[in-house]
């Protein structure tokens, strides 16, 4: 294997690119200057869930585990087979919060919910929570 840049240090360099260089010289086709800053905000997040993905995934998967007595070992699961225990056991968490119907936003189920959405904004959108 040759070394190389990581994929981030390339999608760092693209996004760099799209706003010091593209960016500039399309300001006169709104059109065009909005579709540079959304490719520019989309390589953002990729470049975020490249460096945290797999870490936000797998502490949701501990407190989920924890808190569903779950005995699973997802740490030898791919990344796309962790994704679809996340998903399935954030189902049951769900239907645990309707049928007891929780609705105590300082509870237990409530600050997981919390918790897991905080890291997923760290990653498509960390400037909504530097307001608080």
């Amino acid at each position: 294997m040759q070394d190389r840049p990581s994929a981030n240090i390339l999608l760092e360099a693209i996004a760099d690119f799209l706003i010091k260089e593209i960016l500039p010289i399309t300001k006169d086709n709104d059109l065009l200057s909005y579709k540079t800053l959304v490719s520019w905000n989309m390589l953002e997040i990729i470049s975020r869930e490249l460096k945290y993905g797999e870490k936000f995934l797998t502490a949701e998967l501990e407190r989920l585990s924890s808190y569903l007595n779950k005995e699973d070992n997802f740490l030898t699961k791919t990344y796309q087979e962790k994704l679809e225990l996340a998903k399935l056991w954030n189902k049951e968490l769900s239907e645990k919060i309707r049928e007891k119907k929780i609705f105590n936003p300082h509870s237990v189920e409530w600050n997981l919910v919390k918790l897991t959405l905080r890291e997923k904004l760290e990653i498509a959108n960390p400037k909504f929570l530097q307001g608080e």
